[in-house]
């Protein structure tokens, strides 16, 4: 095997090739070599702290899902804003009486809560959605077209939202210590180029029927990402030499 982990190879990078290394050599029994084994087994474990390592970096703990249904949440919301101010112009004065003095309950509660950090907004939201559910307010939220089914909408949203923020909340808190990504990535990237790699090139030669195929697979997922990570190198160094050193 002449490929070796670029340096720059980025942490999604490194991640993904080690969780393929390790799916790769999953497919056979690798058993009667200890030593291919031990590789394999502290690779797989080092990778699953990366993953970990790389999830809580990211925003905190903002997984794509959690984006996701934070954003119904704030659509949730600024439609219920939406509709509680077009209230306010309604031809009944009962009606637009009633909708201003929801208005002014949005905003004692900030007309932009949607803007703000995950606990800020939860807390704000779940302070608004009270606010109209308390016993002299439903009434005249109940009054307002359309806006009783948008209340309802943004206490199923928020609900969902929470429920996963908290969720991933505690699996990061219940991380002992969190390894920072960059100094996982070295771990992982040492364990392919300075153990798995070498001992491949010396057992090949010896085996070649038993362990060449496996080490062709492991350096074109290399390759791939060498590849990928040298375009990327070069489209930001444009003016300095291509690097192609590895380590």
């Amino acid at each position: 095997m002449n490929q070796k982990i670029y340096h720059y190879c980025d942490t999604g990078e490194i991640n993904t090739l080690a969780s393929n290394i390790v799916y790769e050599f999953s497919k056979s029994d690798w058993s009667a070599d200890p030593v291919i084994s031990n590789i394999i087994t502290t690779l797989a474990a080092d990778n699953l702290v990366f993953s970990k390592s790389i999830k809580a970096s990211k925003h905190g703990f903002r997984s794509k899902m959690l984006q996701k249904l934070d954003d119904i949440a704030d659509k949730d919301f600024i439609c219920l804003k939406q509709f509680v101010w077009a209230n306010t112009h309604m031809p009944d004065e009962t009606i637009s009486a009633n909708a201003r003095k929801i208005w002014q309950i949005i905003d004692a509660n900030n007309l932009n809560l949607h803007r703000l950090g995950y606990e800020r907004q939860m807390a704000l939201s779940h302070s608004l959605l009270t606010n109209l559910e308390e016993e002299n307010v439903k009434p005249m939220v109940d009054s307002l077209i359309g806006v009783s089914d948008l209340v309802k909408a943004c206490i199923s949203s928020l609900n969902n939202f929470e429920s996963l923020f908290r969720s991933e909340k505690e699996e990061i808190d219940n991380e002992d210590d969190i390894i920072a990504p960059s100094s996982q990535k070295k771990i992982v990237r040492n364990i392919i180029n300075q153990k798995l790699i070498p001992y491949l090139n010396t057992v090949v030669s010896v085996l070649p029927e038993q362990y060449e195929t496996i080490a062709q697979v492991i350096e074109n997922h290399i390759v791939a990402i060498n590849t990928k990570a040298r375009s990327r190198q070069s489209r930001n160094t444009s003016n300095k030499p291509e690097i192609s050193l590895s380590e």
